[in-house]
């Protein structure tokens, strides 16, 4: 990005490395919302977790310690919204080796970041799926839900090993925009087509790129709206006019974006302003090259 738009900024994926990162989801069950829930089983009952949530946890493991299938136990209940498993997370999470019962990383419990569920180990996405906010899981996570078939030397982790992860869910936000369609009655837009898990498919249109910033409403959401002080946590996609193409997506990195107002582009505080969280907006964005930049955002929620 240019310094002009760094002012929109990626909140870290809670990942080790990228090969963590798999956009492969699946469960066990089905509730009749549509979301997988696994179960717990011997494996994970036989991990416990003690401390507060929000602190990093004593965890005792009775290893070696291997789970035939990917399995989940609640160590603390929260009372907050129950998760479908497609909703963007701030969690904090400490990772086991079943094997050996020792620690291959934890995450800071003081700085939570955002991640969606394409960012994350299949096993861990799978584990956050029927939960509620405020609760600390256990989950033993079996190496096809993990690392694969290769394990992970870097980690000490070998191809059947068992992963046991702990993971404390503290808040969370919508996974995509959820309002209503609107029509777009101004001409010169792209159109956009939206995928079942939420990325958006453009179709840009041939003729020049527009010389003037503009933005249009495809969605209408029923949150609270963005105020100019608000820093807003969006699934963004960037796509060039003349280029035809996308140039990045935090659908395909995992990791939504933070856009602070009061330091955030004109062009994006206008189309974002009194927006309904649940939204969707474009917004497009000359560039001094005769290109133009196109935004899809879907606002998630305000931080």
């Amino acid at each position: 990005m240019t310094s002009k738009r760094g002012t929109v900024r990626y909140a870290p994926a809670v990942l080790l490395t990228a090969a963590l990162v798999t956009a492969t989801l699946s469960g066990c069950a089905s509730t009749p919302s549509g979301a997988t829930c696994l179960e717990p089983g011997d494996a994970s009952n036989q991990v416990s977790a003690t401390g507060k949530l929000g602190s990093e946890p004593n965890v005792s493991i009775p290893s070696p310690l291997y789970a035939p299938t990917t399995q989940v136990s609640t160590a603390i209940e929260g009372d907050g919204t129950e998760l479908a498993g497609t909703e963007v997370v701030e969690l904090a999470w400490s990772l086991y080796n079943g094997r050996t019962g020792e620690k291959i990383f934890a995450t800071p419990y003081d700085d939570l970041k955002p991640a969606s569920p394409s960012g994350m180990l299949p096993g861990m996405a799978d584990a956050l799926a029927c939960h509620t906010v405020g609760s600390r899981l256990v989950a033993t996570i079996t190496p096809d839900k993990g690392f694969g078939d290769a394990g992970n030397p870097m980690y000490g982790v070998k191809a059947d090993d068992t992963l046991v992860m702990v993971i404390d869910i503290e808040n969370a936000y919508l996974g995509k925009s959820n309002g209503i369609n609107m029509p777009v009655v101004q001409p010169g837009f792209p159109s956009v087509a939206v995928a079942p898990d939420g990325t958006p498919g453009l179709t840009i249109p041939t003729s020049p790129a527009p010389t003037e910033a503009k933005s249009a409403l495809l969605k209408l959401g029923n949150g609270e709206k963005v105020t100019s002080s608000d820093t807003v946590l969006a699934q963004i996609q960037q796509a060039s006019w003349n280029n035809q193409s996308i140039t990045s997506s935090t659908w395909s990195d995992g990791s939504p974006k933070t856009i602070p107002m009061k330091e955030a582009p004109n062009e994006l505080k206008d189309a974002l302003k009194d927006t309904p969280v649940g939204s969707q907006v474009i917004v497009l964005v000359p560039t001094p090259d005769g290109d133009a930049t196109i935004y899809v955002i879907d606002v998630l929620g305000v931080l």
